[in-house]
């Protein structure tokens, strides 16, 4: 099953977002000459294959890997790392590194940091005494599209990182995602905020317009014309709810990430003991777009006709061809 949705139907081109990000992730692999093998942080993972088919990436050369503390399996000289942000991924980095140079593997190492890079990260890379071996660059990945309808930040920690660890980072990193949306489809006219992180986010916004003005063919035309933030804390009670639609009910049960569940692979029909199938759920399937909204219990009625209607059909063409 395809892991990419279609975006055909988008009330803005989203198409053209996701192919600037692959665009860039493209370029990153091909200004790498030759066969390489490209490091993924688990995390990103899931929003990597929302942007670049894994077909692309292997037609420039690359190996998938996924980093972990374990010795890197790989017979390529170069290695790319794709991480966050994250201090203890740079421990990570590291440690493969190290392990290289104890079995006196010579390999050269780049690191590119989604969506920006950190100075902490890398005071971490120098403390460990690899920072030198290393190319660092950026891969600025700020959202990404999960079905034609919904646009992710991708940040799972947002809320505690912002309200108990007091990072205000991320907020800067929002409004530089809505600034490169700007890019593509225009600056907004109208931006509402309500609560001190989305006036923060909005202020932010404005400095980028100022310093950083847009440049697109729709400068005179935004296609979006309303940006409304909200901060989590003016509505506490809705991520208490049970979920009471067909797609809230999957992400109880199941927990939707990256648009997808994982299944066991037998429910799928695949004889592989132990391993699990992601299972897309967008718009791209048109039974899934027509319930996913709807109460779960109104969902049995509706599979149930549309069992009945397919077996009926399928009755009708079977006589017809033994008539004919």
């Amino acid at each position: 099953m395809a892991q990419i949705p279609n975006l055909d139907n988008a009330a803005i081109n989203l198409t053209s977002l996701r192919e600037q990000s692959q665009r860039e992730l493209v370029t990153i692999l091909r200004n790498i000459r030759g066969k390489k093998c490209l490091v993924i942080d688990p995390k990103l993972g899931g929003s990597i294959s929302l942007i670049v088919p894994t077909s692309i990436i292997k037609e420039n050369g690359a190996e998938l890997r996924y980093l972990s503390f374990d010795p890197l399996q790989t017979e390529c000289n170069k290695v790319v790392f794709l991480v966050r942000n994250r201090l203890d991924l740079m421990k990570h980095i590291s440690s493969n590194i190290q392990d290289d140079i104890q079995k006196g593997l010579q390999r050269e190492y780049f690191v590119y940091f989604v969506p920006r890079h950190s100075v902490a990260c890398e005071k971490i890379l120098d403390e460990e005494k690899v920072h030198h071996l290393l190319t660092i660059g950026e891969f600025p990945l700020y959202m990404v599209p999960l079905d034609e309808d919904i646009l992710s930040f991708e940040l799972d920690d947002a809320y505690k990182e912002y309200l108990v660890e007091g990072d205000s980072s991320l907020l800067w990193h929002i409004a530089k995602a809505i600034h490169k949306l700007e890019s593509l489809f225009g600056v907004i006219p109208n931006v509402r905020a309500k609560g001190k992180g989305s006036l923060h986010v909005a202020d932010i916004l404005n400095c980028m317009q100022a310093d950083e003005p847009v440049s697109t063919p729709h400068a005179g035309i935004p296609e979006i014309q309303t940006l409304t933030l909200l901060d989590r804390d003016v509505d506490m009670v809705t991520p208490m709810l049970s979920q009471l639609t067909y797609e809230g009910l999957l992400d109880e049960i199941l927990h939707v990430n990256n648009g997808a569940v994982e299944l066991n692979a037998s429910i799928m029909g695949v004889q592989q003991e132990g391993k699990k199938v992601k299972v897309p759920l967008n718009s791209s399937d048109k039974v899934f777009k027509e319930i996913r909204d709807l109460n779960f219990e109104v969902v049995v009625q509706v599979l149930r006709q549309k069992a009945t209607s397919m077996k009926q059909d399928y009755s009708d063409i079977t006589m017809s061809l033994c008539l004919s």
